[in-house]
């Protein structure tokens, strides 16, 4: 209810209910002083959610198969709303009030990312592709280069038998900017969502014993299944920071970013092994379920159970904060919305626990991080500046 709510998707009823209820208590949420009255607003938001719930759930009842986070986003606004008040309460304990908003200057309101990729060809020449029309946009060593009407890139392969080295040798790289997203399905047939600000490198022509790319950035994989000529399976490796994925046919999601200090490796189906380029222990074999984490520089190789909800909530369209330092909260929304996020100086950077659709613009985020009572913001110019409570 309140996702629909916030993306102005609400029919009449629900969005009269919610405004009023916001009108009534906006007093409250800005100027209470006691944690009763805090508790009172609590029970009001769990009622008024609680509604839409069952109102969700009834209307989705008839679906055969549903993804997990769509039948988990109407429970997780609950645990949203519900830790939103718990922050208010660690607030009230060592401060006599709630923190009031801060006033907000002119700032474009940013749009959530939107499919813009860069395509850049074996020929060094560069395609944007959200600016490209429909269709065939090129050609390279007997392969179609298609972008589909649902702003997908497709390589489809026209006529293999009459390559010369030159063409086995070319490479393709897709860049999505901080803003943007993409959907790639490569020559081999395997599926790769990219991310904002991510980077995949690929052949044109994959070899018939082995195939590989390298990547940087955030994106999930379903690896296509390829036999070669004596029907033995073909591998697949991923190269990222300091580590090797290696594949045969699989979905998993791997978040490993420059800036960032851990590269992370989330297997939802198949088996994959994990290579610690910095370390000479063997590699790391994942099953279903489990993540993988490597520090950056470092020779370890941690396997732990995964939180697939968490890790595939960008790919689903949600941020999906659980006890999430705001440092990395930041930046995830500076590569979504691409805009330029600051801190006051001698902030206390904790954690953060919260659920909203990737869909909405980003004042409605940052209005959801200010009730947390954890952090605050102002705008400065084109800049926004977290701040403490």
């Amino acid at each position: 209810m309140l996702d629909s709510y916030l993306k102005n998707q609400s029919n009449t009823k629900e969005k009269e209910k919610l405004d009023e209820f916001f009108e009534e208590n906006s007093n409250s949420i800005e100027a209470s002083k006691s944690i009763e009255n805090v508790s009172k607003l609590e029970d009001k938001i769990f009622n008024y959610i609680q509604f839409g719930i069952k109102e969700q759930v009834k209307r989705e009842s008839t679906l055969n198969r549903m993804p997990y986070l769509q039948v988990a986003a109407s429970i997780l606004v609950i645990f949203l709303f519900s830790t939103t008040i718990y922050f208010y309460r660690s607030s009230l304990a060592s401060k006599s009030q709630l923190p009031i908003a801060q006033s907000v200057a002119k700032l474009e309101d940013k749009q959530p990312a939107k499919n813009i990729a860069i395509l850049t060809l074996g020929n060094n020449s560069q395609i944007v592709l959200d600016e490209a029309s429909n269709g065939e946009i090129a050609q390279e060593g007997g392969v179609s280069i298609l972008k589909t009407d649902k702003g997908e890139l497709v390589y489809k392969i026209r006529n293999s038998n009459k390559l010369s080295n030159k063409d086995l040798n070319k490479y393709n790289t897709i860049s999505t900017p901080m803003g943007g997203k993409f959907k790639v399905i490569l020559p081999d047939g395997s599926l790769v969502v990219l991310n904002a600000a991510s980077t995949l490198k690929y052949p044109v022509h994959f070899d018939e014993k082995v195939r590989k790319v390298s990547f940087t950035g955030e994106a999930y994989f379903e690896i296509a299944k390829l036999e070669d000529k004596r029907k033995q399976r073909v591998p697949f490796f991923v190269y990222s920071n300091d580590q090797i994925v290696e594949v045969l046919g699989t979905h998993f999601n791997i978040n490993s970013y420059d800036n960032e200090e851990y590269s992370k490796t989330t297997l939802l189906e198949g088996s994959v092994k994990i290579i610690n380029e910095k370390s000479a222990a063997p590699a790391k074999i994942l099953k279903p379920g489990q993540q993988a984490v490597i520090k950056r520089g470092d020779v370890q190789t941690k396997v732990m159970i995964a939180d697939e909800a968490q890790a595939l909530a960008w790919k689903d369209g949600y941020f999906l904060f659980k006890n999430t330092n705001i440092k990395d909260v930041v930046n995830e929304l500076e590569r979504w919305y691409n805009v330029d996020i600051q801190y006051e100086d001698e902030m206390e950077f904790e954690n953060i626990t919260g659920y909203i659709s990737r869909n909405v613009k980003i004042s409605s985020v940052l209005k959801m991080l200010q009730l947390s009572g954890i952090v605050n913001y102002e705008i400065s110019g084109s800049k926004i500046i977290i701040k403490g409570s």
